[in-house]
Formats: structure tokens, C-alpha cells, sequence
């Protein structure tokens, strides 16, 4: 296992997620079941089937794998939406209402009509730090990880390359960015410094809430670090 800086260029930097989170340990958690277990990949009873540890090539830490999350400048934020919409008109002609003059009700129910907003940012790279193998990990990223954040099939957080190379430190759990992933809230703010806390994951999947604790959530957007930073100095 090798300290490794891991850089995710984007293709257009479009990269669409509420809270702007990424973590490594589950991007590669989704390659490694997209390869050993992929009809379990979207199971929905994870927990009564069973759940799957992956074997991740990344250094085990107690309840976490050594893996930071993502880093990164961001150039712009915005909102967009998605809608779906029935056209009533059209599929009233093959309703069967029982010979009865009918309508599909497009305000609640199966057919309810939505307009969904989502946050789209401008990421041109993501940096991530590891604890791990960077043949099997460059290997897993390659393979598997083309997007990141959610919609991607409609295109958003396409990834152009990924890039590993050796760093001479672990910066992992801290670096030059404080803390460098989400780590359990003990009631002190390192150095104090200024971060969100609230429930998350230690480990993927980050959803499951038994992988879940009071963390302290990292500064992952260094535009905003340097701004913090010149404001102190001022």
C-alpha cells in the first residue's frame, strides 16, 4: 500500500450534486461490485439478503478504508430541473375507463407530473488522496468510474482520464486542507477550524444508516479555502 494523489479531469466540468460530496472509497466500492457482484449492485434488501463487504484496494483503518474525499475548484454553481410530464390527451385514447368518460390524474399518484430542481456545478478536477495499490486502483477507476455525481446518463460529471501518481505523505485523515474526509465528531473542532457536522457515512455504501455516525464533514471546496484564507490574513 502506497500514498497516492488520484485527479479526476472532467470533460466539460458539468457535475450534478446537491451537497458537492465525492469519496473515493466509494467510487471504487462501485467498480469492485460492478465486477464481483453486479446483480447485487442495485439491490434494494441489501441488508435482509446480506450485506457485501467489498474487498477494496485500499488500506483498512477500523471502520473505514484510507481514502479521502474529493477536492476540487468550483467555477460556477446552477440550477437546473428535470420533468416528467404525461401527455393526458394522447394516453386517454388507450385507457380502457370502462366506457365511461375518464381522465389520468397527473397531480398525485403514478402519473404525478414533476419539475425537479437540481445543482449542477462546474468542476474542471476532482483530487482524492489513498492509502492503497495503484495498479488495481488505476485499473477498477478506469474500467468502471466514467461519471461522477448523479444524471449521468444524461451526460453530466463525464470523467476524461483519471491520473494516479505517489505523494511522499498520507493525507488521507488530515492535509493541507484540514480535515481531509468525514471523521466521527468527538465535540472539538480541530485547530479551531470551521466545519459542518452532521450524519454521514464512515464507509460505503454512505446511505446504509449503520455505516452512519455524527461526523465532521471536510472543506472539499478549496476556492472556498482560499477565500477563508485571505480573510484571516486580513
Amino acid at each position: 500500500m502506497k500514498p497516492l494523489k488520484i485527479t479526476a479531469e472532467l470533460l466539460d466540468g458539468r457535475v450534478n450534486s446537491a451537497d458537492g460530496l465525492f469519496n473515493l472509497d466509494s467510487l471504487i466500492a462501485y467498480a469492485w461490485m460492478k465486477e464481483n457482484e453486479p446483480d447485487r449492485l442495485y439491490n434494494g434488501d441489501i441488508m435482509r439478503d446480506g450485506l457485501i463487504e467489498p474487498d477494496l484496494p485500499l488500506e483498512w483503518r477500523e471502520d473505514h478504508w484510507a481514502a479521502s474525499s474529493g477536492f476540487y475548484i468550483q467555477v460556477s454553481e446552477s440550477i437546473e430541473y428535470w420533468h416528467r410530464h404525461l401527455n393526458g390527451d394522447r394516453a386517454e385514447r388507450y385507457v380502457d375507463f370502462n366506457g365511461k368518460r375518464g381522465t389520468i390524474n397527473t397531480k398525485s399518484g403514478e402519473y404525478k407530473a414533476y419539475r425537479m430542481p437540481q445543482t449542477i456545478r462546474v468542476i474542471p478536477s476532482i483530487e482524492f488522496y489513498a492509502m492503497g495499490d495503484p495498479i488495481e486502483i488505476d485499473r477498477l477507476l478506469t474500467k468502471y468510474i466514467t461519471n461522477i455525481g448523479k444524471k449521468s446518463s444524461q451526460g453530466y460529471g463525464h470523467i476524461k482520464s483519471w491520473t494516479i501518481r505517489p505523494v511522499e505523505e498520507d493525507w488521507t485523515e488530515k492535509g493541507p486542507y484540514g480535515i481531509m474526509r468525514p471523521t466521527p465528531f468527538n465535540g472539538e473542532l480541530p485547530n479551531k477550524e470551521v466545519y459542518q457536522v452532521r450524519s454521514y457515512g464512515l464507509k460505503p455504501p454512505y446511505w446504509l444508516k449503520d455505516n452512519q455516525s455524527i461526523c465532521l464533514i471536510p472543506n472539499v471546496r478549496r476556492d472556498y479555502l482560499v477565500k477563508s484564507a485571505i480573510t484571516d490574513q486580513i
